[in-house]
């Protein structure tokens, strides 16, 4: 999160602040950040106001009116926008804030908030002149994607055991509101419990969105058996061609022998040698030493008899084709 003011101390208050980011979660908890800095103790009743302009009869009067209320038995108070990106709020961001930004009310902090602006319109640069424009930016890369689930995670008072971020993002995807929502719905199904795993993760998100074929690979790579048929059901039930699955297996087994192949055989000469990234050469590595080469020797000439029977070969339902697959190089 960066952020443009004219404040000569965290803790003053601009007359008015542009809270902008994608990710409504990040903006929130600027805005929190704001709020708390503004009204601190002080009443909300008396002295906070929202309003929305992409809503059907926001009146911008009203809006300018609140901004020029003087607060109740408090310092500040705090007037807070959201819609400024609608076309309901044209006239009011290119007329009615221009005129107030002129002489704004120094007790009151008018607080705007969008998903993104044009940094070249005239009442940006007036907000970041006379006041405060906060970019919320969120994490880059799976890494930091990470490092910002475990901080959420410790904020709610629980703390990750191994694996546990990295189980949510694979789930759920980089999406931080996604991430935030499906947190929230862990930290409650483990209730009092002061660590959650991947195992939690997984009861309560696993249902999130139709199950990936990578997902299959990375269950038949670490040869938990009730875990790939369990993994091969659902995608057969969503309708993944099992043609498509076999050919999932048939390159992942390839990229582990591949892997094996390596000297050493580590993460950091198996991400050289096959271009992975970091973390997917180190997961590579660790289902890599699972297998030896004689036994994938054997799971290469079970995924050669499954592609026969799949394409009319033997006489068997597609199904059990690629079931006895699995039940043969899970084994």
């Amino acid at each position: 999160m960066s952020s443009s003011k004219n404040s000569d101390t965290r803790d003053a208050v601009a007359p008015v602040v542009l809270i902008v980011g994608t990710e409504g979660t990040l903006r929130d908890a600027a805005l929190a950040e704001i709020r708390t800095r503004v009204l601190g103790d002080a009443t909300p009743e008396f002295n906070e106001d929202r309003f929305d302009l992409a809503s059907r009869g926001a009146d911008p009067a009203r809006i300018l009116a609140a901004a020029r209320t003087f607060p109740v038995l408090a310092k500040r108070r705090l007037v807070i926008v959201r819609g400024i990106s609608d076309r309901r709020a044209k006239r009011f961001i290119e007329v009615e804030l221009l005129e107030y930004l002129e002489d704004p009310v120094p007790t009151t902090c008018l607080l705007l908030e969008a998903e993104k602006v044009d940094r070249r319109l005239q009442w940006v640069k007036q907000v970041v002149k006379r006041g405060e424009l906060i970019a919320c930016a969120g994490p880059r890369g799976p890494s930091e994607q990470r490092a910002w689930i475990e901080a959420r995670l410790r904020a709610h008072g629980k703390r990750p055991s191994g694996g546990m971020a990295a189980a949510l993002l694979e789930l759920v995807g980089g999406d931080l509101d996604s991430l935030a929502s499906e947190l929230d719905k862990v930290c409650l199904y483990v209730g009092e419990r002061a660590e959650v795993s991947p195992d939690d993760v997984a009861e309560v998100t696993g249902q999130l969105r139709p199950r990936a074929l990578y997902e299959l690979t990375d269950a038949i790579g670490q040869r938990q058996l009730d875990a790939s048929l369990r993994t091969l059901g659902q995608l057969l039930d969503q309708g993944e061609p099992a043609l498509a699955m076999l050919g999932a297996l048939a390159h992942h087994f390839r990229r582990l022998m591949r892997a094996r192949e390596c000297r050493p055989l580590e993460a950091g000469e198996v991400q050289r040698q096959l271009s992975l990234h970091p973390y997917a050469a180190q997961k590579l590595v660790e289902q890599a030493r699972r297998f030896d080469e004689r036994r994938l020797r054997s799971c290469f000439a079970a995924i050669r008899r499954t592609d026969e029977a799949l394409k009319g070969g033997i006489s068997v339902s597609p199904r059990i084709a690629i079931e006895r697959l699995v039940l043969a190089v899970c084994s």
